[in-house]
């Protein structure tokens, strides 16, 4: 383990939608479709995201027919990505794009990957209660 690998792990974590990505992975698995619709991003740039993160040793990803889901990788062979992640769970969690993700990424649990995949990757549109006048 050398530089190259501290750099990896430094310009991965670097990325705000990377972090974004890091910060969703903390509750646990998700399929790749899930996180598209949390990020509201396209699948290319995702994809190049989630390549990145693996790269680095911060996720790994784990194939189910045509399904791939991804996971923080806490038995990375990388000390930087472990150090990483065990830094980043403290990081962010009043941060309020943070916050927001997490109400989206519970929703995107309770919906699950395949009623996603049939709503091209989006999740449903909360409606405000409107204003009683």
């Amino acid at each position: 383990m050398g530089l190259r690998d501290y750099e990896s792990v430094m310009k991965a974590t670097a990325d705000p939608t990377r972090g974004r990505i890091l910060k969703i992975l903390e509750g646990g698995e998700m399929c790749v479709c899930q996180v598209i619709a949390i990020l509201s991003l396209g699948q290319s740039t995702v994809s190049k995201h989630l390549f990145l993160l693996r790269a680095a040793g911060l996720i790994k990803d784990r194939r189910d027919r045509k399904w791939v889901h991804y996971s923080l990788d806490r038995g990375s062979d990388s000390p930087y990505a472990g150090r990483m992640l065990r830094n980043i769970r403290g990081w962010l969690n009043d941060d309020p794009v943070i916050a927001k993700d997490r109400e989206r990424t519970a929703m995107a649990r309770a919906i699950g990957p395949i009623a996603i995949c049939e709503r091209n990757m989006t999740l449903p549109v909360r409606r405000r209660p409107s204003a009683k006048r």
